[in-house]
């Protein structure tokens, strides 16, 4: 069994961490008859368990199983629904909303709301998940991570 770690970083896609586990050791570990691609350095551990809720619903229970983290966070690319974002900013919202259900989880996060919606938001539901919900910000794993 590896050794726990302090933070256990959760993404759908290994390119949207690439540049955060450049330096970590890459392993592969099994939990409940899946193999998952896990990133490790001292203090963090990264898996990249797929795209959708279900995926990172499945590839967090396998980090907190394996490595007993202290804290999870969500990381990856999200879209954005409030104009003073740009391609590149590092959005730590206080408060993850599921669509699917409503349900609303508080993050530690600085400020804003981001909003997990179950697919690749276009304009139009971009436009109405931002109306709906007051988000900032919409991707398709926190709320699973987050649960």
């Amino acid at each position: 069994m590896p050794e726990s770690r302090k933070i256990g970083m959760v993404a759908a896609l290994e390119r949207e961490i690439r540049p955060l586990i450049a330096s970590y050791k890459h392993v592969k570990r099994s939990y409940q008859d899946r193999t998952y691609s896990f990133f490790e350095s001292d203090r963090v551990a990264a898996v990249c368990g797929g795209i959708g809720p279900e995926a990172a619903r499945r590839a967090t229970e396998a980090m907190i199983a394996i490595y007993k983290p202290e804290m999870v966070v969500s990381a990856g690319f999200a879209g954005g629904l409030d104009y003073t974002l740009h391609i590149g900013d590092v959005f730590c919202p206080e408060l993850v909303i599921d669509a699917s259900d409503g349900s609303r989880i508080e993050a530690r996060g600085r400020s804003g709301q981001l909003v997990t919606f179950g697919s690749i938001a276009g304009s139009q539901q971009k436009a109405k998940l931002a109306n709906a919900y007051q988000a900032q910000a919409v991707d398709m794993e926190a709320a699973a991570v987050g649960r």
